[in-house]
């Protein structure tokens, strides 16, 4: 999977070039709870309902399906190379497609 423009240097920016280690983390500390606890928090925040990676995963997929995108370039998006597995298993997220506004979706990114 590749990442977004800009997102590497980003990452390399925070750590210094002189201290990085090949076998080492680039986030120290970081770990699966942690970011499970830190959308958690997020979610409690916003008021809306906790959602786990996982969930994120199946939604992600399933709105990239909603849009049009080719199951191909779905599946290159999250590593998955059997197309069908990937069809099959992540697209029961989204039961009724008028729940999604894209407008809505926009203009709560622009506000953050």
């Amino acid at each position: 999977m590749s990442l977004p423009e800009g997102l590497f240097a980003a990452i390399a920016d925070l750590v210094p070039r002189e201290d990085r280690d090949l076998d080492g983390q680039v986030f120290a500390g970081f770990s699966a709870d942690r970011l499970r606890s830190a959308i958690a928090r997020a979610c409690k925040a916003a008021g809306i309902p906790s959602f786990s990676p996982h969930d994120l995963r199946h939604r992600r997929i399933s709105l990239e399906h909603l849009r049009g995108v080719p199951w191909a370039r779905i599946g290159e998006l999250v590593g998955q190379r059997n197309l069908a597995v990937t069809a099959n298993t992540y697209t029961h997220v989204l039961s009724d497609e008028a729940e999604i506004s894209y407008d809505a979706l926009v203009r709560d990114v622009v506000k953050t």
